[in-house]
């Protein structure tokens, strides 16, 4: 009976330090993983965008899986906002960078530090087909002009034309702008250049491009201002700087928005 009981003993400790080896494992494992923590939009045709249940695809995701495969992560986490959402997570610290054309305008770069660019745009207006009227800001006076909630076209508006006398919509989803701009429930479309005509042929909805952009801007990956951010920004820097050499950012440019952005035109 002593015996039984030593033996039955013996297997239990056995077990148990089999299975702590295994706990001991996993947990290697799981510190062994180093994941990017990323925010982006997600509804952006040709930049951040998702098609037929498929994982989130185009531009601005194609690069920062890139950056991140040159770094040494084992995956990109990405999280979905609006643009203002997504800010706010990334002073909290819940995300890291944000990938979806982040404009790197003098205000956000008064409270954040920005990569190298890897965007050249400008902001863009899109109205019907049959409408020749609306060329510039000027002609928007009266007019009903469509922005993306908490973008920087609509700050950009209500800080430098408070009072051209223009009637602002605010949108969470980019694709009910141009279907109310073609329904004629507005008369314009403030967007970023580099995605405009590729939204417009995506929808396949009577728009088109409308004189030159409003304003010219560069984007960039963001990052809090701190000793943090600023080491991951010189990560960023120099792994897009290997990737605009190697020719990846003109490829995935023309890939995914049948031009290259990633130079300056």
């Amino acid at each position: 009976m002593k015996f039984m009981n030593k033996s039955v003993l013996a297997l239990a400790l056995g077990l148990s330090v089999l299975l702590t080896g295994c706990d001991n494992s996993k947990d290697k494992a799981a510190d062994a993983e180093k994941v990017l923590r990323v925010g982006t939009f997600g509804v952006s045709i040709g930049f951040s965008y998702k098609q037929n249940g498929k994982d989130y695809e185009g531009y601005d995701i194609a690069v920062v899986n890139a950056v991140a495969k040159k770094l040494g992560y084992s995956r990109v986490e990405l999280t979905t906002a609006d643009m203002t959402g997504l800010f706010g997570m990334l002073d909290s610290g819940k995300i890291e960078t944000i990938a979806n054309q982040v404009e790197a305008n003098a205000k956000r770069r008064d409270k954040y530090q920005f990569s190298q660019t890897y965007i050249y745009s400008g902001a863009q207006l899109v109205v019907r087909k049959d409408d020749d009227s609306i060329h510039a800001i000027a002609d928007l006076k009266g007019k009903r002009l469509g922005v993306d909630v908490g973008s920087s076209k609509e700050n950009y508006l209500r800080q430098n034309h408070p009072d051209a006398g223009i009637d602002i919509h605010t949108y969470d989803e980019p694709s009910a702008i141009v279907q109310d701009v073609a329904l004629g429930r507005l008369d314009a479309y403030i967007m970023d250049r580099a995605g405009a005509q590729l939204l417009i042929d995506n929808s396949r909805l009577p728009l088109k491009i409308s004189g030159d952009p409003v304003y010219r801007y560069q984007e960039a990956f963001p990052f809090v201002k701190n000793a943090e951010g600023d080491a991951l920004r010189q990560k960023f820097d120099e792994a897009l700087t290997a990737l605009a050499a190697d020719g990846t950012l003109t490829k995935l440019s023309e890939q995914y928005l049948k031009q290259d952005v990633s130079k300056e035109q």
